[in-house]
């Protein structure tokens, strides 16, 4: 079970709506529109609460929204952080879009920012080499606001970037090439798919021919009657020539030799 919520006490004066405000306040930077939904969690006076936030105007201990984003915007790029991070976070705190683009735009010419730049001292700095797959990589820097085509540029840059791995290559290193082919083999795969395959996920296939050789000889895999087992379970009329050409197609795709494929359709027709 999970623990109850402390239950907050309502306000029955001003006086404790704005002791309610500077308390939140003095915990961290609110929005206008964050410090509302806090205070009408302590009162449901609106007259209050519209009191209370003029006071802190007044008093400058509650920035306008514009002055918010600014500050907000500010502080986001100087930690490496994009547009996109910040327009997303400042939307949350129920900030117009119109107040939000004008405060980057803002920032950005006060401060000359280059968001390609930023990017490319952080992944420069934070990542000195590559222990991660490029798709986690990408969706990291994704997350702080930048575009998927600035994350490219970066780690083009990078001096390391030939160690950078797709989750797929990382993979494919523990891979057994034997259990492979015995796998593809065993659902009726024929050489040339069981390579196809192999190669879309980044396998190195260096050894396939000698394996296969191997498990031949061995009598692990037998490619003409995986075919002639393929083609059983069809019901094709071979002694048609279009049904013969169905055939024929189904196998190939399935990987198998134009050898192996005759073999197994001699055998159905006998």
């Amino acid at each position: 079970m999970q623990p109850e919520q402390k239950k907050i006490k309502k306000a029955t004066r001003i006086e404790s709506v704005m002791n309610s405000a500077l308390w939140h306040l003095g915990q961290r930077d609110l929005s206008e529109g964050e410090l509302i939904s806090k205070l009408r969690n302590k009162t449901d006076n609106e007259i209050w609460i519209l009191e209370t936030l003029e006071k802190l105007r007044e008093l400058n201990y509650l920035k306008s929204d514009a002055q918010f984003s600014q500050t907000f915007a500010e502080r986001a790029f100087l930690n490496e952080y994009g547009a996109g991070y910040i327009r997303e976070k400042l939307k949350m705190k129920g900030i117009s879009d119109t107040v939000i683009h004008d405060a980057i735009c803002m920032i950005e010419e006060k401060l000359n920012i280059d968001e390609q730049t930023i990017l490319n001292q952080h992944i420069n700095q934070h990542y000195h080499d590559f222990s991660i797959s490029k798709e986690k990589l990408t969706s990291k820097l994704q997350k702080r606001g930048f575009s998927y085509s600035q994350v490219n540029e970066a780690i083009k840059q990078h001096a390391c970037i030939s160690q950078l791995q797709t989750h797929l290559e990382i993979n494919a290193q523990n891979i057994d090439l034997e259990k492979e082919i015995l796998k593809y083999a065993q659902k009726g795969k024929g050489i040339t798919r069981i390579r196809q395959e192999l190669r879309q996920r980044k396998i190195d296939i260096t050894q396939l021919e000698t394996l296969i050789e191997k498990l031949t000889h061995t009598q692990e895999i037998d490619f003409y009657a995986s075919c002639l087992a393929q083609l059983e379970k069809k019901s094709f009329n071979l002694t048609l020539q279009k049904e013969r050409a169905k055939a024929y197609a189904m196998l190939s795709r399935k990987g198998f030799s134009s050898e192996e494929i005759q073999f197994a359709m001699n055998e159905i027709r006998e």
